[in-house]
């Protein structure tokens, strides 16, 4: 089982559109996936079809206290063939106060590791509780970078955390991915942010995807962009970036 964390500590980043085309991905490789959605503003669950017409027997911040199993709140995504969800909800607020869930889903995943192939985790903008607990887990690490000037500081944040905390519970963990979105090729400060990470972390960026009305268009539709409008070049783009991490 490879467990995916998508982390960036700023909005807007498409962070989330990253994981749902994540998830997407592997599940058309016949994959069996777990999304875990632990931003409580639960924008992956929206994303991958669930509402709360859809019942459910546990969310994130059951499986981060040790309330229920990843396995007891994952339900069937209505719009990714193959994906689990367990759903994020404002729940995770006060998991967020308590430290010792760092390690929680480090601990719990390998025990559910004969159910599922692959786990996408999907974190808040934020370095938090949650999100350590997250990178924690990690057996990849993916930054979804948006090309703006502040890429660099957010990035920059993100590497020292998990070289300054995450490492100590997980020896060896980094940044091992940075996807650059919200890309147009027209703008020279897009094509100069994408030269400045790939100069600055080389081996570890992926071609750029860009900006376009078809992920929020597809976020309304509860799909991943690629279920949406998979002849979009938005939809292209992601699977250029994604097949590099996924080799």
């Amino acid at each position: 089982m490879t467990v995916y964390a998508v982390a960036s500590p700023k909005g807007g980043s498409t962070k989330t559109t990253t994981a749902a085309e994540l998830t997407a991905a592997l599940a058309r490789r016949g994959r069996r996936v777990l999304a875990i959605d632990v931003d409580q503003q639960g924008n992956l669950t929206t994303r991958l079809g669930i509402t709360r017409a859809h019942p459910v027997a546990a969310v994130a911040a059951d499986v981060l206290s040790g309330e229920a199993t990843a396995t007891e709140a994952a339900i069937p995504s209505p719009s990714v063939p193959g994906a689990y969800v367990v759903a994020g909800t404002h729940d995770l607020a006060a998991v967020e106060h308590r430290p010792e869930v760092i390690t929680a889903l480090r601990d719990h995943l390998p025990e559910i590791s004969a159910e599922w192939d692959d786990v996408v985790i999907d974190t808040p903008p934020a370095l938090g509780v949650v999100t350590l607990a997250a990178l924690a887990a990690a057996d990849v690490v993916v930054a979804s970078v948006a090309c703006e000037t502040e890429a660099f500081d957010q990035l920059d944040r993100l590497v020292a955390v998990v070289e300054k905390r995450i490492t100590r519970m997980r020896p060896g963990q980094q940044v091992d991915w940075i996807v650059p979105t919200r890309y147009d090729g027209r703008r020279l400060l897009d094509r100069d942010v994408v030269a400045e990470l790939t100069r600055r972390h080389p081996g570890k960026v992926t071609t750029p995807v860009r900006e376009a009305v078809a992920a929020r268009d597809a976020y309304t539709a509860g799909q991943p962009v690629s279920v949406y409008a998979p002849h979009s070049g938005i939809a292209a783009d992601y699977a250029a970036a994604l097949a590099t991490i996924l080799a």
